[in-house]
């Protein structure tokens, strides 16, 4: 057999892959913690020196100087001023900028710049070292999202400092601060703009990543190998001397060997804790298989004489059960036939028919509470008594009566059984019928169609003393059938839990009207088992119908005080 992945194998995988994921949630975490703290300190470093500058600006009045595109005496004071701030301070561009025409975001000028005294040292004339009011922004030192923001700010007049990053291949990662200046009369004028250069920071960033990296992998490293020692010898070792005596064992069952020879080599563990009792249980499951090895071949045999009883019981059940066909070879006024399929090996449906005289067929339609053996000897009790009841000549409604009362008389399992029952007078054609809680019967008339007859139910057989059942007549006429049916029939379900339904059992019938009983119950049979497929059967399917040829043909009726036709 393949073997897949060890458990040592993947107790090391998931090792190094935890700590893999250690590693990286550390490293991302500490990355994120320090660029923040990074970032927050340049963020006020530059505020700070925005605001000095911004101050310079207002003792300069260098708003209106921006306003009035004028560079008077202050202006180089002024200058020499930011000159300082910038020469004092870790910043590369100190400057002031003025939008020439406010309606147009891309009119960008300079309005000033600072040097520090080592620019100033470089030998060029101040003319290409300063940069002097009314000097247009190089092309493209601006992308449009910032000039946006410059602008915005401009506009609103905004009163507190501002920020931004850009990442340009000219002058690199910034970070840019911005104030705006305002002149005499508290107009937006410009703007004062400091830039850092932070990619020194990505730089910083970059190094202390290789640093936790470098920590973390040799931590995890020596981790892991201590996990993976302890795994060996506290976890994997000892599950591997337990697979072992337990393959030993099931070699030992395979090549069926005698429950005497079927011992555990119980494995020895250092450790304690779940380990040693997982190997304790194992050992005590590997007895209770040696002792149910034992007991299985007492078991089995036992099982099998179960199995014959109840084949048997299944045998003796049909046997009770009319199972001839044609039933009266000699008797031309009626044909009947019926069938009864047990969900189980023996059912609590049955039907019955028989002559009470030459002139009587009495004909029986019941459904046991309940399933299984228990339903069938109920079933059994209830079929005699009826049986011997009707022998007696009693009337329809006076075996349904004598019945309910020899049921309830010590009825201890408080089981009941549904009838619906019926005499015909086979000279005649009269039916006389009683329902005791059973399905609706289907009756069809010669040229016509099956209907539901909706009789008035009593209350079942069995289920409470002192119940006087009523009974109605059915006149058929020579063509008529009857249908009688369980409601196995009607309620049998398909794997969507959907019924077959009254509706769809009597479009069977009528599908084929004119057939004989025999067929029409294959019919409905066939079409059950079509609409439930492969769902399990629960209950007992049972049916029954009788065709009334009579003597001869006569206006087809039907008489009844206590039911309703349904057409």
């Amino acid at each position: 057999m393949k073997k897949g992945m060890s458990i040592k194998t993947r107790v090391a995988l998931a090792a190094v892959i935890f700590m893999c994921i250690l590693t990286a949630a550390i490293a991302g975490i500490g990355y994120k913690l320090y660029r923040d703290s990074v970032m927050e300190s340049y963020l006020t470093y530059t505020d700070t020196v925005l605001e000095y500058a911004y101050r310079m600006s207002e003792k300069y009045s260098f708003g209106d100087m921006i306003a009035a595109r004028e560079m008077p005496e202050q202006y180089e004071l002024f200058r020499s001023e930011l000159n300082t701030v910038k020469d004092s301070s870790k910043i590369e561009y100190l400057y002031a900028v003025y939008f020439d025409d406010i309606n147009d975001m891309h009119s960008l000028h300079y309005a000033i710049n600072a040097k520090t005294q080592a620019e100033l040292s470089s030998g060029k004339p101040l003319s290409e070292i300063y940069t002097y009011m009314g000097k247009p922004c190089e092309e493209g030192a601006f992308h449009d999202d910032a000039l946006q923001i410059l602008w915005d700010a401009v506009k609103t007049g905004k009163r507190d400092t501002g920020t931004m990053t850009g990442d340009s291949d000219g002058y690199g990662y910034m970070l840019n601060g911005y104030h705006v200046v305002f002149d005499s009369n508290r107009q937006a004028a410009g703007l004062i703009c400091v830039e850092i250069d932070i990619s020194r920071i990505k730089t910083e960033l970059n190094h202390y990543l290789r640093i936790v990296i470098l920590t973390a992998s040799v931590i995890a490293v020596a981790i892991i190998l201590a996990y993976l020692f302890n795994t060996e010898y506290y976890l994997t070792g000892p599950i591997e001397k337990i697979a072992e005596s337990s393959e030993s064992f099931v070699r030992k069952m395979q090549a069926h060997a005698e429950p005497e020879e079927l011992v555990f080599d119980e494995a020895q563990i250092r450790s304690g804790g779940e380990l040693r009792m997982l190997a304790d249980n194992v050992k005590s499951l590997a007895d209770s298989v040696a002792s149910y090895m034992t007991n299985l071949k007492a078991a089995t045999s036992e099982k099998e004489r179960i199995s014959t009883e109840l084949s048997l019981a299944t045998k003796i059940q049909e046997s009770m059960l009319p199972h001839i066909f044609p039933p009266y070879p000699d008797r031309h006024e009626f044909d009947i036939f019926a069938t009864m399929e047990p969900a189980r090996e023996v059912g609590g449906d049955f039907y019955d028919f028989f002559l009470i005289d030459s002139d009587h067929l009495c004909l029986v339609m019941a459904d046991v509470s309940g399933k299984g053996i228990p339903a069938a000897l109920f079933m059994m009790i209830s079929k005699t008594i009826l049986q011997s009841c009707a022998m007696l000549g009693k009337s329809a409604s006076e075996i349904l009566t004598k019945t309910n009362e020899a049921l309830c008389s010590n009825n201890q399992v408080e089981m009941f059984v549904t009838v619906w029952l019926g005499i015909l007078e086979i000279s005649t054609g009269k039916l006389t019928c009683a329902n005791a809680g059973h399905e609706y019967p289907v009756l069809k008339q010669n040229g016509g169609d099956f209907v539901l007859y909706k009789d008035k139910h009593s209350f079942a057989v069995g289920g409470m003393e002192g119940i006087r059942y009523k009974e109605y007549t059915l006149q058929l006429q020579p063509g008529d059938l009857l249908f009688l049916y369980t409601d196995g029939v009607p309620e049998a379900e398909n794997a969507a839990h959907e019924m077959f339904t009254t509706e769809r059992m009597i479009a069977v019938l009528n599908a084929e009207p004119d057939a004989k009983p025999e067929k029409l119950l294959s019919n409905v049979r066939e079409a059950v088992s079509g609409f439930v497929q492969e769902a399990e059967q629960f209950d007992d399917l049972t049916m029954l119908c009788i065709a009334y040829h009579g003597d001869g043909p006569a206006d087809s009726s039907c008489t009844d005080s206590e039911g309703a036709r349904t057409q």
